[in-house]
């Protein structure tokens, strides 16, 4: 079973090996611009940041962290992010917005990993590896997956509107399948939201006794 999925994910990365080259450099686009971002900020926001910052390790030096309801925000803003890639495939326009959205979500990744390690040094670059590395490395490739099927299905619109030929039960065997693959990468992101709900938090305590 594991080495079906393997060669049925080694296979779907092949064919769209172009595609997922594309999303991945704009992912790596929004870090790198994220990460810049914090050097532009003003000495008010950094203190605001600061602030907010240390009052959520005090959180979670001080009290405890209800697991659970991580998971249900976790569960509602990844549910929200993937309905919305879903909608935007299965849209003709819906392309460069794909490629926005996985260029603001690295955004996001870059500007958050960037302020800690600009505020914390080294002690930051530990606290980013335990704490944002782990869930983000399951949460992101599957959201670039979720970009590249995306990006597929819309394609497939395209040319169903520009050749005649493709009959109706083409494109629904197609919209299926589209469904499926986006369930498909949807329970591998669970994983990650699992992670974040109970590993990371008791990773953040530990580092913030022990190394913080």
């Amino acid at each position: 079973m594991i080495s079906k999925i393997h060669n049925l994910l080694a296979e779907h990365i092949n064919k769209n090996r172009n595609t997922y080259l594309f999303l991945f450099l704009t992912f790596v686009t929004g870090v790198s611009a994220g990460a810049f971002t914090v050097n532009g900020l003003s000495s008010i926001q950094k203190t605001e940041l600061t602030n907010y910052f240390q009052g959520f390790l005090e959180l979670f030096e001080n009290q405890r962290v209800d697991s659970n309801e991580i998971l249900r925000i976790s569960l509602i803003d990844n549910i929200r992010f993937v309905g919305i890639m879903w909608a935007l495939g299965v849209t003709i326009i819906g392309i460069p917005l794909i490629y926005f959205f996985i260029g603001v979500r690295g955004f996001i990744t870059g500007f958050t990993s960037g302020f800690i390690i600009d505020l914390m040094g080294f002690k930051g670059v530990i606290f980013t590896l335990f704490s944002i590395v782990p869930k983000e490395i399951i949460i992101i490739p599957c959201i670039i997956a979720l970009g590249v099927n995306g990006v597929n299905f819309s394609l497939n619109i395209i040319r169903n509107r520009s050749d005649r030929r493709m009959s109706k039960e083409s494109l629904k065997t197609s919209f299926l399948a589209y469904c499926l693959t986006t369930a498909f990468f949807s329970c591998f992101m669970f994983g990650g939201i699992l992670v974040e709900s109970y590993i990371t938090p008791v990773c953040i305590r530990i580092i913030t006794s022990k190394v913080l």
